[in-house]
């Protein structure tokens, strides 16, 4: 098993490109240049020695965006845990929310007002790593990295 880390925030990305207010062409274009040129280059050697048979998103934006796929009207975990997140309906998502000011997006169900202004640039690095290794959907975990860092570390101490 592989794994890489790269410092790609949807904070820094939230502020960059001022994803509280609506996301116009031009901007969104510049954000999806800078995450898709981030990941070519933090990548590069995780993507020539291996190819991941599944894209698993974890928490925060894929989360939020299964439960709007999902159209919840309250959070529920045990229906988005392993919810699969069609590109297709990822860039629906997108398309709804980008014109939205953050605030029109905290009104949402399943949308945290925190998460409001940071969704758009979660969904563009999410739509990117779909891009960047092939994938056409993304499993949606509810667990997060520190579960499966327990799970993993858990499964291999038992006999």
């Amino acid at each position: 098993m592989r794994a890489v880390s790269l410092p790609l925030g949807v904070v820094p990305l939230a502020e960059r490109y001022r994803t509280a207010e609506p996301v116009d062409a031009a901007r969104y274009a510049g954000m999806e240049q800078e995450i898709r040129s981030r990941l070519a280059t933090g990548l590069t050697d995780f993507a020539d020695q291996s190819r991941p048979d599944h894209l698993v998103g974890t928490a925060g934006t894929v989360t939020t965006l299964a439960a709007l796929d999902l159209e919840l009207q309250t959070y529920d975990p045990g229906r988005v845990q392993g919810h699969v997140l069609r590109r297709d309906r990822v860039e629906r998502l997108l398309r709804d929310l980008s014109p939205l000011l953050a605030s029109a997006r905290a009104q949402l169900p399943c949308l945290p007002p925190g998460r409001a202004d940071v969704i758009v640039p979660g969904t563009a690095i999410c739509l990117a790593a779909m891009d960047h290794f092939g994938f056409r959907s993304v499993i949606v975990s509810d667990f997060g990295l520190r579960e499966g860092i327990l799970i993993r570390h858990l499964s291999r101490s038992l006999p």
